[in-house]
């Protein structure tokens, strides 16, 4: 847990929630959103950690069913989990993260949405390559969301960040280009990836709040 981010008074968030689903943007700042959200997913997060031994699933879960929840309402449409697949010879569906469509000759949002990456975050790439190849390049905005990248060192009694930036600048030149990444706590060695080829948008959670009708241009 990241306690500079930490709000343990998150009275803001109803009037969070009570602003977000507005056709107005929500009037409060992106720092204070991130830190709202984050605390509201990691207090769940530490909770199962300290009640279960070794539950991965039910963190990630929560979570998933968090953001969902944060974009539908900011977006004020529910998302699908599956996608025709355009094949001349048989009907197909496949299966995807949140899909949500924002209507008739506008971009879909494609939604990954991870508690951490590590080494798997070449499947958002890859599926976002899909998408491209099967609806067109643009069709769909790739912008996962995820909590964070610390781990902890039990052994050292440490927490530590696992981050590969290098591998994801390979990813973007060479598999497919995702619109932003978001995070509800921005590892440094990937905030450093807006300044450096090819640039890659890496944001706090709270900007997609203020930013999503221009992402959606």
């Amino acid at each position: 847990m990241n306690e500079d981010i930490f709000v343990e008074d998150i009275r803001g968030w109803k009037e969070f929630l009570d602003s977000v689903g507005e056709v107005a943007k929500p009037h409060l700042d992106s720092t204070k959103i991130t830190k709202l959200i984050y605390s509201a997913a990691i207090a769940f997060c530490c909770y199962i950690d300290l009640t279960k031994d070794g539950d991965q699933k039910t963190p990630g879960t929560f979570f998933e069913y968090l953001i969902g929840h944060l974009f539908a309402k900011r977006l004020g449409i529910n998302p699908t989990k599956q996608l025709d697949v355009l094949d001349l010879d048989i009907q197909a569906t496949l299966p995807t993260d949140f899909i949500f469509n924002l209507g008739k000759e506008k971009p879909k949002f494609h939604l990954p949405v991870k508690t951490s990456s590590r080494e798997r975050v070449i499947q958002v790439w890859a599926h976002q390559r899909v998408l491209d190849g099967v609806y067109g390049t643009g069709r769909f905005i790739g912008t996962p969301v995820i909590l964070g990248e610390t781990k902890s060192d039990k052994r050292k009694k440490e927490v530590i960040e696992i981050c590969l930036p290098d591998q994801w600048r390979i990813y973007q030149m060479h598999i497919a280009q995702l619109k932003r990444i978001y995070y509800l706590d921005v590892p440094a060695a990937y905030n450093k990836l807006n300044e450096v080829f090819p640039k890659i948008a890496v944001r706090p959670f709270g900007d997609f709040f203020r930013e999503v009708d221009a992402l959606a241009q």
